[in-house]
């Protein structure tokens, strides 16, 4: 064999006698025991806090929201999507609280061409006018209830407990003061929720709170079911100081929860159509001052005027209060 063969195959063999030293070497006694890591890095490893906690170490703290998002349609996003990574908290203080929910929502729901059909998507420019998103969606569970809701309630007893109310609502739900609202054929759904929360304290007035703070839970469905039962007779009013053509410019703002002549067509939500013009204005002026309490609303009616309030009471009061098909349309 020639000596250049024998030298060749020589500095291969010390290359590669050289190379299973080196591996001998430099591995640990450790390495290849648990996978590829050396095992005495392992427990290291193991003791590091996990920089994203997910929604389990949410809930001990958080148990009420936590329920509502596994509930729901956004148990798919975790709470540090939103929030934040969770690595050190609480001790190292409170996660943000997202202000711009417009930013942050579409991202994913920002209506744009191959996203599932499933995923709600919507026309920015077109959507809320510009309100924030948590206005109208509890960000924990952000469907909008209410469409398929129904009281159980009891109609002839509530129609027994309603004579305590015939004084300002009129023996068949309608009104005999323009300050007072008309009952009859409103959503029983809204009702109850109404009256649930004058009972509560969450909503107060001088009149209703007194009232319905005795009332029991059943009290409040069956009085709910009664007027919701009831046909809806008062003729729309003609008689206003506002101008309906100018409300009705600026009722397209409302259209998408109060329907677009004031007949809403989610039952979580009331009925405008042929209310007492000075009762939705009375009512669109306490939203403004914050003496009602709705976030919606609040934020809806901070910048109208005085003037806009009056044209958007004498619209809806001008509406017939019985549904149409034009009413039942939402954007």
């Amino acid at each position: 064999m020639p000596k250049h063969i024998v030298r060749l195959l020589v500095l291969l063999a010390s290359f590669g006698a050289l190379a299973l030293l080196a591996k001998w070497y430099f591995t640990a006694d450790s390495f290849y025991e648990l996978g590829h890591y050396r095992a005495a890095s392992v427990p290291e490893i193991a003791a590091q806090e996990p920089v994203y906690q997910t929604p389990r170490y949410c809930q001990t703290c958080h148990s009420e929201r936590h329920a509502q998002w596994s509930a729901n349609s956004h148990k798919t996003v975790i709470c540090e999507v939103c929030h934040g990574a969770a690595q050190g908290h609480p001790q190292n203080g409170k996660l943000p609280i997202p202000s711009d929910t417009v930013k942050l929502c579409t991202l994913c729901h920002e209506a744009m061409p191959g996203r599932p059909r499933t995923q709600p998507q919507i026309e920015v420019a077109q959507h809320s006018a510009g309100q924030q998103c948590i206005v109208c969606h509890n960000p924990h569970a952000p469907k909008i209830a209410g469409a398929a809701v129904k009281v159980a309630g009891d109609a002839a007893a509530g129609q027994q407990r309603a004579a305590a109310c015939a004084g300002c609502h009129g023996a068949q739900g309608i009104s005999p003061n323009d300050t007072w609202p008309n009952l009859a054929g409103q959503h029983a759904a809204y009702l109850a929720r109404i009256l649930g929360a004058y009972k509560s304290g969450a909503q107060k007035d001088v009149a209703m709170t007194p009232i319905a703070q005795p009332l029991t839970d059943a009290d409040v469905r069956n009085l709910a079911a009664y007027y919701g039962s009831l046909s809806c007779k008062a003729a729309p009013s003609e008689t206003h100081a506002g101008d309906a053509a100018a409300g009705k410019t600026l009722a397209k703002n409302c259209a998408a929860c109060h329907g677009e002549t004031g007949v809403a067509s989610n039952p979580a939500w009331p009925k405008l159509a042929g209310q007492k013009a000075g009762y939705l204005m009375n009512v669109l002026k306490a939203f403004r001052a914050g003496l009602r309490k709705d976030p919606m609303m609040a934020g809806v009616t901070r910048s109208l005027s005085d003037a806009d309030i009056a044209n958007l009471a004498a619209y809806y009061a001008g509406q017939s209060c019985q549904p149409t098909m034009e009413g039942r349309k939402t954007p």
